[in-house]
């Protein structure tokens, strides 16, 4: 009986897919065009008018997608208001967020594995969006490039990469497969709803800036920030505690952070029986609540800022972190410039073995290290 339930499902879906697809053909696309998309529109924007259809089909859903329009602009292909003096929005609902693993690749086409989880018309959409305009629309060609740098990048550079924790260890091995570039091209993409890494399509193509509001979570699904009128496009934040490096490890890009963390490193205090250890974590996981632990002789710091917009918070932090362990504010005055000195000294040298700003991934990287030994060395002693 499953397997009848399961075999009907199927046939639908293909007939179902087949009908979608010969809908979505540019001349019907055009014949039928989504008003509420292109309400105002501007003939002198370039558009891609190729995400129309795939708007039509959101919205009629359970999406939201109101006086939006896709093309280039300062930081490369994005949403932006069609009208800036009207508000402007996007919700993926709840229905057509897709756990990570719940897809997969197959003859270079991304597929999913359980469609029961969705309706046919769900299912065609989703695997058609991903597969005609994210992933099959040139969307990988950031991941390969990242795999390509990494997977050709000299020793002494992957060395410095893992060892500052700027790329995880198990990275190096991972090549530029076709898996490999999938599994960057998902991990790029995932957003955290309810407590689970998912897809978002359409969410997917809002930029990011340090300085927006993040996307927002409710019980119906993902919803971008809200747009303020006479904004030029629509932005958020990635993630509350992003540095340039983060963002660079995790998306391939560069951009100025408000926050800088450091490097691993450890210290060994005179006159105390206590060492000083950070693990360089590039801010703390949004489960983790507490960033150090004193065990024994060891003060150990999972993540520590060393550059920030506000020029005192890092020592601040600092000083808090080893007064709770019992340590003088004249201590961290005498360690804080150390671990400044160290974590600028180390990005400096990164740079000086990458020689040039070169091109791609390499060029963001490069780009990222400057701008926080800016961030680094604007910070305060104490």
């Amino acid at each position: 009986m499953l397997f009848a339930i399961t075999n009907s499902f199927s046939v639908f879906y293909l007939i179902f897919r087949q009908c979608w697809l010969n809908q979505s053909c540019p001349d019907i696309a055009q014949t039928h065009p989504f008003q509420g998309l292109y309400y105002g529109f501007n003939s002198s924007m370039t558009v891609d008018k190729g995400l129309q259809v795939y708007l039509e089909r959101f919205v009629a859903l359970g999406g939201i997608a109101e006086n939006v329009c896709q093309r280039e602009g300062e930081f490369g292909r994005g949403i932006f208001p069609i009208d800036p003096s009207r508000s402007a929005k996007i919700m993926t609902p709840r229905s057509l967020l897709i756990n990570h693993a719940n897809i997969s690749i197959h003859d270079g086409e991304i597929i999913i594995k359980d469609k029961t989880c969705f309706t046919a018309e769900e299912s065609v959409f989703i695997e058609s969006y991903y597969n005609n305009h994210s992933w099959g629309s040139n969307g990988n060609v950031d991941s390969i490039n990242y795999l390509n740098f990494i997977s050709k990048a000299c020793e002494s550079v992957k060395n410095a990469l893992v060892n500052f924790a700027f790329v995880d260890k198990n990275l190096l091995s991972l090549g530029v497969s076709p898996q490999s570039i999938f599994k960057r091209f998902v991990d790029e993409r995932v957003f955290v709803f309810e407590g689970n890494s998912v897809l978002a399509p359409l969410m997917e193509l809002i930029n990011h800036s340090a300085y927006a509001l993040p996307f927002r979570v409710t019980a119906s699904g993902l919803h971008s920030p809200a747009f303020e009128r006479g904004s030029t496009e629509l932005l958020s934040k990635y993630s509350p505690k992003n540095s340039s490096m983060s963002i660079w490890k995790k998306y391939g890009f560069a951009c100025r952070c408000i926050v800088a963390y450091s490097i691993p490193f450890e210290i060994s205090i005179n006159n105390e029986s206590v060492s000083v250890r950070c693990f360089g974590q590039l801010g703390l996981g949004h489960r983790e609540n507490k960033s150090f632990s004193l065990v024994a002789d060891a003060l150990s710091i999972k993540s520590l800022p060393v550059g920030c917009l506000s020029a005192s918070l890092p020592f601040a932090t600092f000083n808090s972190i080893l007064c709770s362990a019992g340590l003088s504010v004249d201590v961290a005055k005498s360690l804080f410039p150390k671990v400044r000195e160290i974590n600028i000294k180390a990005r400096s040298n990164l740079l000086s073995t990458l020689q040039e700003p070169g091109l791609g991934a390499q060029a963001e990287l490069y780009k990222a290290l400057e701008y926080e030994i800016e961030l680094i060395e604007s910070s305060l002693d104490g």
